[in-house]
Parts: C-alpha cells; structure tokens; sequence
C-alpha cells in the first residue's frame, strides 16, 4: 500500500467517525440523560441544584442550621436546602482524607451529593467537607456557588 493510500484510508476512517459521532450526538439531544444510580436529576436552575444534578453537580454552600441528622445548605444565591443523613453517608475532607459527621458544624463549606426527594430534601449518599473548587484550588467562600 502507498503512503498516499494509507493518508486517504486515514482521512476516510476519520470523516467516517466523526460524521457517526454527530450523528449519534444529533440523535440523542434533548432526550433525558441517564441518572447514576443514587443521585438525583432534581434541582433548583441556578448554581448547584438539589441532590445531583445533569453534569454531576451537588448541593453546595455552606452549613446554615445542623440538628441530629438534618442540615440546611444556603448557597449563594440564599436559597436553602434540606438535607439528611443516614447511617450510610459517607464523609470525606475536600483534601480527600477521611472525616466524619462530627466534622460537620454551622458555618462549614460542604457539597452533598444524594437523592432528592419530591420535597427537593436530598438524602444524602456522601458528603464532602471544605470541599475544593473544581478543577483545583480553593473552595468557593461559605455560601456561594460556581455557576453553570
């Protein structure tokens, strides 16, 4: 085979993916995502939703009350979310090291990550503590949110 039949198969081999991505991608917008299992695709439209939203994205502000197994999240448009936690969510630090209930107090940055309820209350699989910003560094101040 010649070097200018192998750049032809090449070239078609890469038109022929590409026009397959565009069209599995044509045919598949604006039909529901699909859910991972134990998250939610509830939520509220601006910063982070409720539970996980499309894009993967938890509830995330900062701790406003906190009694036994309940918790509020404001974020920082204001609006407050109602989460709980069971025996089963799991706790981390936004530096990835273990933590624990007991580290969660008024005032504390945290994303939660759960199901949410028609109520909007998320039931939260996993908690994350000081949780840093994505892509790296620093978490958002108390309250505040990245927006879409």
């Amino acid at each position: 085979m010649k070097r200018s039949d192998i750049a032809i198969l090449v070239t078609a081999v890469a038109l022929v993916t590409g026009l397959a991505g565009f069209g599995i991608g044509r045919a598949t917008a604006g039909k529901a995502q699909v859910a991972t299992p134990g998250f939610s695709d509830a939520g509220s439209q601006s910063g982070f939703g409720v539970g996980m939203r499309r894009g993967g994205r938890p509830t995330f502000g900062s701790i406003s009350s906190l009694s036994g197994n309940a918790l509020v999240i404001t974020d920082s448009a204001g609006t407050t979310h109602n989460v709980t936690l069971t025996s089963t969510t799991a706790y981390t630090s936004g530096d990835g090291s273990a933590a624990a209930q007991s580290d969660l107090t008024t005032g504390t940055s945290v994303a939660a990550f759960g199901t949410a309820a028609a109520d909007g209350t998320v039931t939260a699989t996993r908690v994350i503590i000081n949780p840093s910003a994505p892509g790296g560094g620093s978490a958002p101040p108390a309250g505040s949110t990245q927006a879409n």
